[in-house]
């Protein structure tokens, strides 16, 4: 206590010099008695603050309110906490040696995302892909010819377009390790799938397994409509674990309908059944399928996954068959060098069963009707279907920036700039890939298959001004078994009958925000 009372005093004395005239100091009594009079008041605050806390304010007469003013429309709502818009963009040149490609440029896609913290617990992504797309125009009209009524349509707009809802969820957070998630969510087969922005990537293709033949049950970015958890789990001594767990539709056999006019006045319709992901409507089949991806991440840069999908791909109308995939895949950081890979094999269930179902259930495979000089075809097709599909990528990168370019334009008003060396190598196989089925009557007359193989060799050097945006340049050289044409099995490539080599310089450009 005497050294407490020794203490306050010392201050008491520092702040009295600073304002007591230098002609007289304060007597040790009189800081004393100075000390106990501010006790004294502090004390009397306090008793003051008590009461004040404790009576119960009189009721506050409301003030009256000025004129309300129209809402602006940049308020944000209260419910909205956060609210972020994002996206991806790319094109690509490519200069190929087949004949049927050429030089092109190519505008790969635009993709549109939104993010929105709507609670502290409540979390909404949207993301809209806009690929190969730059047009659409639809025109209606009623035409009146005789006295009689009729009606005309026409569509307009670019080749090969797609507009493709590629996620659109709600989570719910319940702690860190558990998370619910329902809507139009990415599969988590593989490492890609899950992480496809095209600027997070060094090179302006993405991978044969992934995308160009593919090996995945449906190309990337693959979503489905479903439900499930997902969480992270932090350990001090082994790393981050992750989980991804979800229920979903699932992919089924659809129809894709093509139709040709020719010049000699044949109308043909081709009809093609293939793997292709889940309706977003009412299932086709009446089976949910299942995905699961475990990561384990030891380090920041590190990180090792298996995942998993099963479930029923035929749909109502075919025989009940079950399709599944398992992936493998990972990242290693050492410094500026990085490997990472991805390894998929999926299996299809009762292809011949299937095929006997879709033949009863078609009866012809080919049909004509009409009278000359106009006649009508009708042709239907099993796709992309093959008894085992096996496949991986390996990426080998380094990152670096010399010195001497330090004070260049590749550095100027740029933190961080990056170029990276890359090489990435790929093999996919299809065992038991269905060509062609013979049927006439409902019956199945003859079953085409055959093992194929595409391999890809990709060299590329890009370069990162900053971690968003990716200016690529990369050779590539894609071959198949000798004699066969690439375009039956990629998807991408439309070579000749037996051109099995293609060899192509690219240079893209890719950009988030």
């Amino acid at each position: 206590m005497a050294r407490s009372r020794l203490v306050a005093l010392s201050l008491l004395a520092v702040i009295t010099v600073g304002w007591v005239p230098p002609a007289r100091a304060a007597s040790p009594e009189e800081i004393e008695q100075k000390l106990e009079a501010l006790e004294a008041e502090i004390g009397a605050l306090k008793r003051q603050l008590e009461q004040a806390r404790t009576a119960t304010p009189p009721p506050a007469t409301a003030p009256a309110s000025p004129a309300a003013e129209p809402p602006s429309l940049l308020d944000r709502p209260s419910w909205l906490s956060d609210f972020k818009i994002g996206g991806y963009g790319s094109t690509r040149f490519e200069a190929s040696d087949l004949s049927s490609v050429g030089d092109t440029f190519t505008f790969r896609r635009f993709v549109l995302t939104g993010d929105a913290t709507i609670g502290e617990r409540l979390r909404g992504l949207v993301e809209l892909e806009l690929e190969r797309f730059t047009e659409l125009e639809v025109e209606r009209n009623t035409v009146s010819e005789g006295g009689l009524q009729g009606f005309s349509q026409s569509i307009e707009g670019s080749n090969k377009s797609e507009i493709s809802l590629e996620q659109a969820w709600v989570q719910l957070y319940l702690t860190d390790w558990l998370k619910f998630r329902m809507g139009n969510i990415l599969v988590p087969v593989g490492r890609f799938n899950i992480n496809h922005d095209d600027n997070r990537w060094d090179l302006p293709r993405r991978s044969l397994v992934d995308r160009g033949v593919p090996v995945l049950p449906s190309t990337a970015a693959w979503s489905e409509v479903g439900l499930g958890f997902n969480g992270d789990i932090n350990t001090p001594r082994a790393g981050k674990w992750s989980y991804e767990v979800y229920v979903v539709n699932g992919v089924a056999l659809d129809s894709s309908i093509e139709t040709v006019a020719r010049g000699s006045g044949e109308l043909e319709t081709e009809v093609e059944i293939q793997p292709r992901r889940g309706t977003a409507n009412l299932d086709v089949k009446r089976a949910k399928a299942g995905a699961l991806r475990l990561a384990w991440s030891p380090s920041l840069g590190q990180e090792l996954g298996i995942s998993g999908y099963l479930g029923r791909y035929t749909p109502d109308f075919l025989p009940s068959e079950m399709l599944w995939a398992v992936s493998v895949d990972g990242k290693l950081t050492f410094g500026p060098f990085e490997i990472e890979a991805e390894y998929v094999r999926t299996h299809f269930g009762g292809i011949t069963h299937v095929a006997r179902g879709f033949a009863q259930a078609v009866a012809e495979k080919e049909f004509s009707a009409g009278t000359a000089p106009l006649d009508s075809t009708v042709e239907f097709e099993l796709a992309g279907l093959a008894t085992t599909k096996q496949g991986y990528w390996l990426d080998l990168r380094y990152r670096f920036f010399p010195d001497f370019l330090r004070d260049t334009f590749f550095a100027w008003k740029f933190e961080n700039p990056q170029f990276v060396l890359t090489t990435r190598w790929e093999q996919v196989w299809l065992d038991g890939l269905v060509r062609d089925v013979d049927f006439t009557g409902g019956a199945i007359s003859s079953i085409s298959r055959e093992n194929r193989f595409v391999n890809r060799l990709s060299l590329g050097l890009a370069y990162r001004p900053v971690p968003l945006v990716v200016f690529q340049a990369a050779y590539e050289r894609t071959w198949t078994n000798g004699g066969k044409s690439l375009s039956s099995i990629t998807n991408f490539i439309p070579a000749q009958a037996t051109e099995n080599v293609q060899n192509a310089f690219l240079f893209g450009v890719a950009f988030g925000f």
